[in-house]
């Protein structure tokens, strides 16, 4: 178990593996806590190309040596069998080349944008925080491990600042609004943030989300979290660090309530 502090020697994999309640384990939270209890990390698609899109934007010598694009091998013969062994032997993730072709892609995006570029440079990425927090159970406080991994701390004149990417198909305001609340950005930024206030830092100066299409063109729009957003995710996730609190305490962990739920007519649909 780490101690409270931020590490930057940590992989994604030993972060993922410790002790601590992380901003994806409160997403699943305030879904459930049965969602949460029976949750088993399982890398996606999606994911799997958003995490190389990452490495590529913020550590792109590490995205180098780590990955590469699949070649074109006919893995039916005995040539193309041994070809393919060998280069999942190199030790290297192979994307497909389409999906190389996008995360590169991106990150030349990113890199050449206006507003995006300066706020992924001059920084640190990946870092890992941990910090304890009081949480009310019954009334009585009740301390819980928390931990955050933000993507990039950039060091400003007077202070930093917190960048996320976040990879999606649709970066309009519109569509990007929509998951801020669906997908629980805010959740995440307020927990990063408060994680962040707990190390020697302290309070970030701003929190903005770099929202890259994943497909070509790769439009970006570069978003920075108003406070009422944020004050919105302090009041989810201070429930759910107490909610988490109140189910490991007794060990129990709810699903939906058991009620029947008369449905209305849509909004969209009236």
């Amino acid at each position: 178990m780490y101690q409270p502090g931020i590490y930057a020697d940590i992989s994604n994999a030993e972060y993922h593996a410790s002790e601590g309640l992380s901003a994806s384990g409160l997403k699943l939270l305030a879904r459930s806590p049965a969602h949460f209890r029976f949750s088993v990390r399982e890398e996606t698609p999606a994911m799997r190309k958003g995490t190389a899109a990452h490495a590529a934007v913020f550590e792109p010598e590490r995205f180098a040596a780590e990955y590469i694009a699949a070649p074109d091998i006919d893995k039916r013969t005995k040539a193309g069998k041994e070809a393919w062994a060998a280069l999942e032997a190199s030790g290297k993730i192979v994307l497909a080349a389409k999906e190389y072709a996008d995360v590169t892609g991106m990150a030349r995006a990113v890199h050449s944008h206006l507003y995006a570029a300066p706020l992924v440079s001059g920084g640190t990425a990946e870092q890992s925080v941990f910090w304890e927090y009081n949480a009310i159970a019954d009334d009585i406080e009740t301390p819980i491990l928390l931990k955050a991994r933000p993507d990039y701390i950039k060091p400003m004149s007077s202070g930093y600042i917190i960048v996320d990417l976040k990879t999606t198909k649709d970066a309009r305001p519109y569509s990007f609004e929509s998951d801020i609340f669906k997908l629980g950005y805010h959740i995440q930024a307020a927990h990063y943030t408060s994680g962040m206030n707990n190390t020697s830092l302290g309070t970030p100066q701003a929190f903005f989300f770099v929202s890259v299409e994943s497909d070509a063109p790769h439009g970006i729009i570069v978003y920075e979290l108003d406070e009422t957003v944020l004050l919105k995710g302090y009041e989810e996730i201070t429930r759910l660090y107490s909610l988490y609190a109140q189910c490991r305490k007794y060990d129990k962990w709810p699903s939906y309530p058991e009620e029947i739920i008369k449905l209305k007519l849509p909004s969209w649909a009236a």
